[in-house]
């Protein structure tokens, strides 16, 4: 663990000319400024003005206490057990609203970017005071006194220059994922309903097929076959170990279903909220017999355009239709018959190769993009380890 993780030694590791002040001591803890309101009191004053909790806005009001820069550290919270992969702190400049479960931090002497960077990946474990199961508490006074590594302001300025940089890079990259994830929703939205037609097949024409003229349900048992483990979300076909941090499945899965490249599978419990998706990232796999498996029997349909549209509105409507309100009315039943007799408006299968074409080519430059955000990250967090610590000086 190194000395950005923990500064239980920090005594012992102080750069030449750094010093080592406890927090009171090096910035200025402005809680006076907290503006605690109900979020029922919140909605009967909605604005401009950011009103922030722990670790992000929680609403807009119309009104503002607090005018400037600060850093906000939260006070309570199970963000505290995740500082690894969750940001502690948060810089804000401007004018907003913070919570009661917030701690405002103000530099004069230091820069309050100093303390933004220092503790946004810190352990605070030593300091908490535990609230109840998994939740933690920074109460003001344990936060008062924390050690914290000054260099001189001027060293300060430069250290904060150089993470402000890469950081603006990963917000900046990050909001262009955001933007290109809302247009790829728009356009598959307008490709797969015909609303937008590509060049070269505006005067084709689209024919309607029923679900069971494109899929057909299949039931191949894994029997002694051992195969990778998948489970089906909202977000989409998943590796159930990541997915669930552990081994779900019975040790016999000689009753789990088989399914290749291309078939869908659905959830049988949460389909009408879209854990749907079709196997494009392995050749073969298997799911627990709760899920039902559909392959393709039609050859005039792309297993590519399929990728897409299982995943439109245009399906989770249809399974929605599909379906009615069970005993428990967080839980719906499937209308097998209902779903085999919906009727989907599709193209002829080159104009669908054309489309899901242009949404592959969407997808890759969103997962570049999301590629580029997290090596970014991991340099950060290589420079914050080293120029935090005094481990790297510099010129």
């Amino acid at each position: 663990m190194s000395e950005i993780e923990t500064d239980l030694n920090l005594s012992n590791k102080i750069p030449v000319g750094w010093t080592l002040e406890i927090i009171s001591k090096a910035f200025i803890i402005c809680n006076n400024l907290r503006f605690p309101i109900s979020e029922e009191v919140r909605k009967t004053i909605l604005g401009e003005y950011p009103y922030y909790g722990p670790t992000k806005i929680q609403d807009y009001i119309n009104e503002f206490r607090v005018n400037g820069k600060y850093a906000l550290i939260g006070e309570d919270g199970d963000h505290f057990l995740k500082w690894r992969e969750l940001p502690m702190t948060q810089l804000i400049e401007g004018k907003f609203n913070v919570n009661n479960h917030v701690h405002l931090i103000k530099g004069e002497k230091n820069l309050t970017e100093w303390f933004y960077f220092y503790f946004n990946h810190k352990e605070l474990t030593p300091y908490l005071t535990r609230q109840g199961a998994g939740r933690y508490k920074l109460t003001k006074d344990s936060l008062s006194k924390i050690p914290c590594l000054i260099p001189p302001i001027n060293e300060q300025r430069k250290i904060v220059d150089v993470l402000s940089c890469i950081e603006k890079t990963i917000n900046i990259t990050t909001k262009l994922i955001s933007k290109k994830e809302k247009n790829r929703k728009w356009l598959m939205q307008q490709l797969l309903t015909g609303k937008k037609r590509l060049k070269g097949f505006e005067n084709d024409s689209w024919s309607y097929l029923s679900f069971s003229d494109i899929y057909s349900k299949i039931k191949i048992k894994a029997g002694t076959e051992r195969l990778i483990i998948l489970s089906v979300t909202k977000n989409g076909i998943v590796l159930q170990n990541e997915y669930f941090n552990k081994e779900i499945a019975s040790e016999d899965t000689s009753n789990y279903l088989v399914m290749k490249k291309g078939d869908m599978v659905l959830s049988g419990l949460n389909f009408w909220m879209g854990s749907i998706d079709t196997l494009t990232e392995f050749e073969k796999g298997m799911v627990s017999p709760a899920y039902k498996v559909y392959e393709i029997i039609n050859d005039g349909i792309s297993e590519s355009y399929m990728k897409f549209f299982v995943r439109s509105r245009i399906m989770l409507q249809a399974l929605v239709g599909s379906s009615v309100v069970g005993a428990s009315v967080v839980r719906r039943n499937m209308d097998t018959e209902t779903l085999h007799e919906w009727p989907f408006y599709l193209p002829h299968i080159k104009e669908q190769n054309a489309i899901a074409n242009i949404l592959t080519s969407v997808d890759k430059e969103i997962k570049l993009l999301k590629e580029k955000v997290e090596k970014l990250k991991e340099q950060k967090k290589g420079l914050m380890q080293v120029l935090l610590t005094g481990k790297k000086r510099l010129k």
